[in-house]
């Protein structure tokens, strides 16, 4: 992952590879991040090397109008924020006085819902009985008994500096890293130039900037590369398979032949979200009424546009939990402010008696065509239809559209947007089960 720019001379080019510098030892510090000398060594280079951004972009001072003003802006603003104002500090520490007081910690925490509700312990790198404790404090009852069912126990090493317990230290850096790429981009800005675009030097395709807070994409999510999910059930690994397809129009022709369905139309000709899950949905049904059931499939779009397709395809009812996490990370990542999720759901009436009872085990359950958009600003939209089966045979009701509503299975979409959960899915997070995919 690079930060491409238009111009062939950029006057700010030794800025650009300064902080190409930064993101560059920013990755050998991922990369060792189980080995302490040289995690400490690259960690405490990349804080080092934050610094000599800025003072490579004051050196340049002479090429941007007006520049006392409009660094100025920046320097205040820097100095409110106070992980830019420790990364300053830890800088000069570094240099000083020695190494930064870094300690290895467990993290270990049960994943038991779409909320990041769960009981949660820091410990010391050496594991010790830390899953044990997470295990003997899940309540009896159905709350329970659905943790035990259900349930993984998440277990991350991090990285945590004494003087910064409230952040992980690789991805405090990430962020600071981010906020040094607005300056510089604002830097490009004032000086009438295009700003740097995020690129996968691998494949050549570019990302929005979205609300990554300046970061590129491959510094987002990195935390799973060191996380190990075990169910609770079985004390088995959780284990994904994840497939990436490049779509074959050759295939077009076939898919329009079967469903009736020009590929190019699938998406409608209007950007409004509502418009593109109508549809959607509109192909969705006949899809299934041709082959009977029907993928979980998200999309993910970016002002109307669709920026990302995602097949889903949970095992267990637990995979969801982490599938929705994972998927909140790729929201961010192609900056994307809406998602569509379409897929087959079951339904049943909510029962007090019952809180935790899935709609899947319930005997009154229906089947049901779902299409559901949730946005970053906006109240969702829900799209049903009944499924009917007859042996072979199957129907589809004619579709009822709902504006707003509960749909706990976005809850981590809209953590990362900052946008509030509902109050009522953090107080009766069981009612989920009377409406699952």
């Amino acid at each position: 992952m690079a930060r491409e720019h238009d111009e062939d001379h950029c006057p700010l080019a030794a800025v650009d590879r300064r902080l190409g510098d930064l993101h560059r030892l920013w990755h050998q510090a991922a990369d060792a991040y189980f080995d302490p000398d040289a995690f400490r060594v690259a960690i405490q280079g990349a804080i080092q090397t934050m610094r000599s951004v800025t003072f490579i972009l004051q050196k340049n001072k002479a090429q941007i109008p007006d520049f006392d003003r409009w660094y100025g802006d920046w320097q205040k603003k820097m100095g409110a924020d106070p992980l830019m104002v420790w990364m300053r500090d830890a800088r000069n520490s570094i240099e000083k006085e020695g190494d930064l007081e870094a300690h290895s910690f467990v993290r270990a925490e049960i994943v038991a819902s779409y909320l990041e509700n769960g009981p949660r312990i820091d410990v010391p790198a050496k594991l010790s009985d830390a899953p044990l404790k997470l295990v003997k404090s899940i309540p009896v009852g159905a709350l329970g008994d659905h943790i035990r069912k259900d349930g993984i126990v998440r277990i991350q090493r991090r990285w945590v500096e004494n003087t910064l317990p409230e952040y992980e230290l690789l991805d405090a850096v990430a962020i600071a890293y981010g906020k040094l790429s607005l300056l510089v981009d604002a830097a490009h800005e004032q000086l009438g130039l295009s700003k740097p675009r995020p690129t996968n030097v691998e494949t050549g395709q570019a990302f929005h900037e979205g609300d990554r807070g300046g970061r590129l994409p491959c510094m987002i999510g990195h935390a799973d590369s060191r996380t190990l999910d075990i169910w609770l059930a079985t004390g088995a690994p959780v284990e994904f398979e994840t497939i990436e397809r490049r779509l074959d129009l050759s295939e077009a022709l076939k898919l329009e032949a079967r469903y009736g369905v020009k590929p190019a139309g699938v998406f409608g000709v209007d950007n409004a979200p509502e418009e593109r899950l109508r549809s959607l949905f509109a192909t969705a049904r006949k899809m299934f009424e041709k082959d009977g059931h029907h993928i979980m499939i998200a999309f993910l779009l970016r002002q109307g546009k669709p920026v990302d397709i995602r097949e889903l395809r949970p095992g267990e009812h637990g995979h969801k939990y982490l599938m929705m996490r994972s998927l909140a990370h790729e929201v961010v990542i192609h900056g994307a402010d809406a998602v569509i999720m379409i897929s087959e759901s079951w339904s049943a009436p909510y029962n007090p008696a019952k809180p935790m009872r899935r709609a899947a085990d319930a005997p009154d359950k229906i089947e049901l065509l779902t299409g559901t958009l949730v946005t970053k600003v906006g109240e969702p939209l829900y799209l049903v239809a009944q499924i009917r089966r007859d042996g072979r045979a199957v129907k589809l009701d004619t579709t009822v559209e709902r504006q707003g509503g509960s749909h706990y299975l976005f809850a981590p979409v809209y953590e990362v947007w900052g946008k509030p959960v509902p109050k009522e899915w953090i107080e009766h997070p069981e009612r989920d089960g009377a409406r699952e995919r």
